[in-house]
């Protein structure tokens, strides 16, 4: 389970920090800012805070549709604020009316975007697993077709 939950967060903090790296980006295109050195090792640490509660939160497996649509709004709502928090932290920009709703559309982004490759990933593993399985079977049965 520890193990487990250590490959998740490293995933999460990949992808987020992807995520993250991409959307600043586009910002920074669009505002004509320039970057210091500082504000890469505050997107590694934003990363890292923001795939943490999204490793321990998401590691749950509720039976209930109800209850796993509760925690993914949690961890969103989660995520936001510690986002909004972060940009005050770091001083990225000053909070503002308008400066929390491009945040809230950037977590968004970074939402899908994490969310559509670990999606990805696990359907592509699902279909390994099972191609892996129908070949362990069909030579088992070849086994029982040879033995007399």
């Amino acid at each position: 389970m520890i193990k487990e939950f250590f490959v998740s967060l490293l995933h999460y903090f990949v992808d987020i920090t992807t995520a993250v790296i991409i959307a600043a980006a586009v910002y920074l295109t669009f505002s004509g800012q320039q970057v210091g050195n500082a504000i890469l090792w505050q997107i590694l640490f934003s990363g890292f805070i923001t795939a943490l509660p999204t490793a321990v939160l998401l590691c749950f497996d509720p039976k209930s549709g109800r209850i796993s649509a509760i925690l993914w709004g949690l961890h969103f709502l989660l995520i936001f604020l510690i986002t909004v928090m972060l940009l005050k932290m770091f001083g990225w920009c000053r909070i503002t009316p308008l400066s929390v709703s491009l945040t809230f559309v950037a977590v968004v982004f970074i939402y899908v975007f994490t969310c559509s490759v670990h999606y990805l990933v696990a359907r592509k593993h699902t279909a390994w697993m099972n191609q892996q399985l129908k070949k362990r079977y069909s030579d088992d049965e070849q086994i029982k077709k040879e033995k007399p």
